[in-house]
């Protein structure tokens, strides 16, 4: 028979004790924990919902501001669609559709460089939504709302910052590509080549400041001493300007990322041909509305139409104006005036922004309007 000291048993029981009432304690501890977190839910999800709701008032009070700054661009390209004819409407409409599937093409490209598995049609979508808040937001909301929904397809904001500005200088480059090509076009031509001459200053700036500007985006990209000078450059004008350096060093971050990330993204190379490949496809199928409109009652053929629209893209890079709205405009007429008259070349011109600026943004926002409905439709059930 075992014999149980008193002593012994006393502290073991004592000990046994304190450790129950530990337990229940810490039980307690967490029930009081959980209890405050679901306190906690609500109110952190109104918050959440206040902000939303803000950001919609916002987005609908600059939609208001556009339509009303833009009142008078509309009433002309509404006044020029009525003149022009069945056929050609639904012909432009059907090469700016071509074009802006060629976008969502490019947008699914560079979702493919960092995740997998995701549909061309996704792609597509943001490529109407970025329309519908470009012209929402007078011409600076499109590539905030490509990185936001980049985001909600499971990439990283900065890496989607990243993308939408390699995306951006693969259409730098297309334009100056097929601003090259059409120079050749258009040089075969006496008249075309008497144009060139009139206009080469402008073209040279053009071509210039393209250069420039893709040049610049490749040795931040590729070269680490480059983008060493820049960040160092950066800091020290946040130091100069207390102000505004916060700014100034999220520049200096991004050129970081860009270093680092933008390596990796343009290494693909297949990918990356895809893209510019894209773009070229996109601005080739836009290039050819206005050849569409000016198949009779132009002196220039159908390729040297073409290679003009290519110059006036090129061209409108030097005319600074809000969303290309008046740069593009100007460049068309200007080159286009003397080969088609003032009266078609307008005609043209107007609905040549229908198809790429008022038929995709309705697209997109009925996208918008659509996805909001399916949240509501969510959050109910």
């Amino acid at each position: 028979m075992r014999i149980i000291n008193p002593k012994t048993y006393k502290k073991k029981r004592n000990a046994d004790q304190e450790d129950h009432s530990g337990k229940k304690h810490h039980e307690k501890w967490h029930e009081k924990r959980r209890a405050k977190c679901h306190e906690k839910r609500p109110e952190r999800q109104r918050r959440e919902g206040c902000g939303k709701k803000l950001v919609r008032i916002g987005i609908l009070l600059l939609l208001i501001i556009s339509l009303y700054v833009y009142r008078d661009t509309w009433r002309e390209i509404f006044a020029g669609l009525r003149q022009a004819d069945l056929k050609e409407k639904l012909l432009s409409l059907a090469l700016a559709a071509g074009g802006y599937l060629m976008e969502g093409m490019t947008i699914f490209f560079m979702m493919e460089t960092v995740i997998s598995g995701k549909s061309a049609l996704e792609g597509v979508r943001i490529a109407f939504i970025c329309e519908f808040y470009r012209l929402a937001t007078l011409g600076n909301g499109s590539g905030i709302a490509e990185i936001h929904y980049l985001h909600r397809n499971g990439i990283e904001p900065g890496s989607a910052t990243v993308l939408t500005m390699i995306q951006y200088m693969w259409k730098k480059a297309a334009i100056m590509i097929l601003g090259g090509l059409g120079l050749a076009v258009l040089c075969r031509d006496g008249g075309t080549r008497m144009l060139l001459g009139e206009y080469a200053l402008l073209v040279g700036y053009g071509y210039v400041g393209t250069l420039a500007v893709i040049g610049v985006f490749f040795c931040l990209v590729f070269s680490g001493r480059v983008a060493d000078w820049a960040s160092a450059g950066l800091r020290l004008l946040a130091g100069k300007l207390p102000s505004k350096g916060e700014r100034i060093l999220g520049w200096e971050r991004q050129i970081r990322l860009l270093n680092r990330f933008g390596k990796s993204v343009l290494e693909q190379k297949g990918r990356m041909g895809g893209i510019l490949l894209c773009q070229t496809g996109k601005l080739l199928l836009f290039y050819g509305i206005p050849a569409c409109m000016l198949r009779s009652g132009c002196s220039i053929g159908t390729p040297e139409c073409v290679a003009l629209m290519a110059l006036a893209y090129l061209l409108s890079g030097v005319i600074p104006a809000p969303s290309g709205a008046g740069g593009l405009e100007f460049a068309f007429l200007l080159l286009f005036d003397r080969f088609a008259g003032f009266d078609r070349a307008l005609l043209a011109v107007l609905v040549f922004r229908f198809a790429t600026w008022i038929m995709p943004f309705a697209v997109g926002g009925i996208l918008v309007a659509a996805e909001r409905a399916g949240e509501r439709r969510m959050r109910k059930s």
